[in-house]
């Protein structure tokens, strides 16, 4: 009698998803969400004031709501517009000038990644696997990515009036891989136009921390390096080290990794439903409310192939 096969039941090239659970962000639903952080940052800044004591809690919850506005900017950039209106830019005012982002800029590197995932043009792309330190150095590397993106502004600013500076910014700021000269490009040419308003946020940030050097830092800067480190935790987390796999439902599984759905992701590492990693990239203009119900129908539906989720 032969032995029962262990073969999985082949995956299609793509799943037929019910409609319904592929809901997409609009802006006034981003901006409400943009408010609701704020909002809850201001209560947060009370209690560091309330209670000094607690500081260290607040400070990491700050950074965690700073995360989930990096993550709500996120879901703007993959919105079907190629040019931003009021709504838009009032939302990178909101969710993007904190966390030294524009529309722009992350725009112009997120949806390459999403193009070539895997591939030498991801600028995304993780290293092949080696030992835990390795990992915790290249985390190490990457935990000042935000204060790199501060750096960006005045050099896209600069690019924008100077082109011969425009392929130093694409190629090292925006993380293009393609070889090509940037210097006419126009999507690098907006996105050094949009740098300028992020300059003059990060000038008004520096003026109000030369005046409340403790408030400024304590309650902003220290938490903005929480959200940094968090998010280049949640870059190693959700990616694997599979070369390109294809852009089919086999590939992105497996180069592709749920994590942080837990309490901790939550409120720091990956907020706003963001570590349901695997869905966003099967379905990338589903908004990230909708993100938890649509990874229980793949799990429902392709148990034995949907990867366990990493933790935390």
């Amino acid at each position: 009698m032969s032995a029962p096969s262990t073969a999985l039941t082949p995956l299609p090239p793509r799943a037929v998803v019910p409609r319904e659970l592929l809901g997409q962000a609009r802006v006034p639903q981003l901006l409400r969400m943009a408010v609701t952080e704020w909002a809850l940052i201001a209560l947060c800044q009370v209690g560091l004031h309330a209670l000094p004591l607690a500081a260290p809690l607040f400070v990491l919850l700050i950074a965690g709501r700073l995360h989930a506005l990096g993550v709500i900017l996120h879901d703007a950039v993959h919105l079907s517009v190629r040019h931003k209106g009021a709504e838009l830019w009032l939302l990178e005012c909101l969710a993007g000038y904190p966390i030294a982002s524009t529309w722009n800029a992350m725009r112009y590197h997120h949806l390459r990644h999403h193009r070539h995932e895997g591939t030498e043009l991801d600028g995304y792309h993780k290293p092949p696997p080696g030992p835990w330190w390795r990992a915790a150095l290249l985390w190490l590397q990457l935990i000042p990515v935000v204060p790199f993106w501060v750096v960006r502004g005045p050099v896209g600013a600069l690019a924008w009036a100077v082109p011969p500076l425009r392929n130093l910014y694409g190629r090292l700021f925006l993380m293009d891989r393609s070889g090509e000269d940037l210097t006419r490009s126009p999507e690098v040419l907006a996105c050094a136009r949009a740098e300028l308003a992020q300059v003059l946020f990060h000038l008004g940030v520096l003026a109000l921390a030369w005046r409340w050097p403790h408030a400024v830092g304590l309650g902003y800067l220290l938490p903005l390096m929480g959200a940094s480190a968090a998010s280049a935790y949640r870059l190693l987390a959700e990616h694997t080290p599979a070369r390109h796999q294809g852009n089919t439902l086999q590939g992105i599984l497996a180069s592709t990794s749920d994590h942080g759905l837990g309490w901790v992701g939550r409120l720091l590492l990956a907020p706003r439903n963001v570590g349901c990693h695997i869905v966003h990239h099967l379905h990338p203009q589903v908004a990230t409310q909708h993100l938890p119900r649509l990874r229980a129908w793949y799990l429902e539906h392709y148990p034995e192939h949907y990867p366990r989720p990493r933790r935390p």
